[in-house]
C-alpha cells in the first residue's frame, strides 16, 4: 500500500539528506515513524530554494519520496487571496499525486491540506487524518474542520484527534485521540535521567518552539528580571525562529543586563537535546501549539521539570507531578512557581523523574503503534510486499552523515 502525506509545511533539497530533502519541525521524524507502516510514501508539499537551513530535519523513512508544489505564504488574510491562483496552478499536480495513492494523509489545519482532504474524499481513497492544532480550538475556521471531520470519521477514514484525555474527544467514537510525538524510546533511555539541582551551580531556564511566541517570551523576560534578587547569576535560553525574533530580541536588550539572554534561532532535534542537557527549568506561559507540544516533550524526555500555565499541555500531562502549573499568565505567577522550584531540591528531584516517566509513556513508537492498530483494523494489511529497504534508523543516520 502506498501512502501519500499532503501537507503545509515548505520543505527544499539539501544534499544532507537521504530523500534529498529537508524540513522544520518534527513532521519528517513522524513520517519516517509512519513510513514503516506502508510499502512506499510520498510527501507532497510547497518547495522552497534549494540549500542547507540552519535547524532542518533531514526528510528520510523507508521508501519515502517528495514532490513539491509551489510555495504557498503562510499569513492568514495573504494565503486565503492567494490560493485560488496557486491552486491553478499547482491541482493537477496535487490531484494526479493523490489519485496515484492507495491511502492519503492530509495534515490539517491548512489550505493545502484541506485541498488534499477535499481531492481524497472526491477521488474515494483511504484517508488518515488529524487536526494537528488543539482539538478544543474555539476559533470558527477550526470549528467548522472538526465538524467536517466527525461527519466522515468511520469505515475506512481514520480520524486522529491531537491529545491525550480521559473524556473522548467526540460524539462520534470513530475519533480517538493520539498524542503528538517527535521522541523515540533510544531518546528516552539515552537522555531520561532524572536531575539534581546542583549546589553552587547557576540556574538556567528555557522557552522553547518552533518559532518565537512573543507573548510568552515577553512574560518570561518579566519574570526573569523579578528573580535578579533571587538568583543573580540566572541565564535564559530562547529557542526559535520567526517574525517575532527580531522584535524579542529587543525587548531582552532592553530589560536583561546583556549576556543573560542567549538566542539560539531554530535548532534541529540533536542540538536541543544538547541544549536541554544544560537548563534546569522549562517556562511555558502559552496556548498549547503543535510545536510547543513537542518541545516539551523533548524537555520531558531529558528530565526537565515544567512550568507551564492549564492552557499550554495537555490534561493528560497536568496531573503526573513533571512541573508546576500556573492558573495565569503573569510574569509575577511564573517567578513565583520558578523560585518555588528551584528552592526545593527534593520537590525538583520528584518532578524530574516524573518528567522522565511521562516521556515514556508517549514515545514515537507507541506514537506509530496506536496509528497502526487504527489503520489495520480499517484497512487491513498495510504492506503488500516483503519490506527488503533500509530502516528509518539507517535512513536518519545517513542523513546526519
Amino acid at each position: 500500500m502506498t501512502l501519500t502525506v499532503v501537507w503545509h509545511k515548505p520543505c527544499w533539497m539539501s544534499a544532507g539528506s537521504a530523500t534529498g530533502f529537508a524540513a522544520h519541525g518534527g513532521l519528517p521524524l513522524q513520517i519516517a515513524a509512519l513510513s514503516e507502516l506502508f510499502d512506499a510514501t510520498r510527501i507532497v508539499g510547497p518547495g522552497l530554494a534549494p540549500g542547507r537551513r540552519a535547524g532542518e530535519t533531514a526528510i528520510a523513512g523507508k521508501r519515502v519520496s517528495v514532490v513539491t508544489l509551489a510555495w504557498l505564504p503562510r499569513s492568514p488574510g495573504l494565503t486565503w487571496l492567494i490560493l485560488p491562483f496557486w491552486l491553478v496552478a499547482n491541482a493537477r499536480t496535487l490531484a494526479r499525486e493523490i489519485a496515484r495513492a492507495d491511502a492519503v494523509y492530509p495534515l490539517i489545519p491548512s489550505p493545502i491540506g484541506i485541498l488534499g482532504l477535499l481531492f481524497a474524499l472526491i477521488l474515494r481513497k483511504r484517508i488518515v487524518t488529524r487536526q494537528l492544532n488543539s482539538w478544543s480550538d474555539p476559533r470558527p475556521l477550526w470549528r467548522m474542520q472538526r465538524a467536517v471531520l466527525e461527519r466522515i470519521a468511520g469505515g475506512r477514514n481514520v480520524v486522529f484527534a491531537t491529545g491525550a484525555d480521559r473524556v473522548p474527544p467526540s460524539v462520534n467514537p470513530a475519533i480517538r485521540w493520539l498524542f503528538s510525538s517527535t521522541v523515540r524510546e533510544r531518546d528516552v533511555a539515552a537522555l531520561g535521567i532524572p536531575r539534581r539541582l546542583e549546589a553552587g551551580r547557576h540556574r538556567r531556564l528555557i522557552i522553547a518552539g518552533r518559532e518565537v511566541d512573543i507573548e510568552a517570551t515577553a512574560t518570561v523576560l518579566r519574570a526573569y528580571s523579578m528573580l535578579s534578587a533571587e538568583f543573580p547569576d540566572a541565564t535564559l535560553d530562547v529557542v526559535g525562529n520567526g517574525a517575532a525574533l527580531s522584535k524579542t530580541r529587543r525587548l531582552a536588550a532592553e530589560m536583561v543586563p546583556d549576556g543573560r539572554v542567549t538566542f539560539h534561532g531554530p535548532l534541529d532535534q540533536e542540538r536541543l537535546f544538547e541544549l536541554l542537557r544544560q537548563v534546569d527549568l522549562f517556562c511555558l506561559p502559552a496556548v498549547e501549539t503543535e510545536a510547543f507540544r513537542q518541545t516539551v516533550h523533548e524537555a520531558l524526555a531529558c528530565g526537565i521539570p515544567l512550568v507551564a500555565t492549564r492552557d499550554s499541555l495537555l490534561p493528560a500531562l497536568l496531573d503526573t507531578g513533571c512541573g508546576v502549573f500556573l492558573d495565569d499568565k503573569t510574569p509575577a505567577a511564573l517567578a513565583t512557581a520558578v523560585t518555588a522550584c528551584l528552592r526545593d531540591p527534593e520537590r525538583y528531584r520528584r518532578m524530574s523523574s516524573a518528567a522522565v516517566e511521562t516521556a515514556k509513556a508517549y514515545t514515537l513508537e507507541r506514537w506509530r503503534e496506536t496509528i497502526r492498530s487504527a489503520l489495520q483494523a480499517a484497512w487491513g494489511p498495510l504492506q503488500s510486499t516483503p519490506d527488503t529497504g533500509a530502516t528509518v534508523e539507517e535512513d536518519m543516520e545517513r542523513s546526519r552523515r
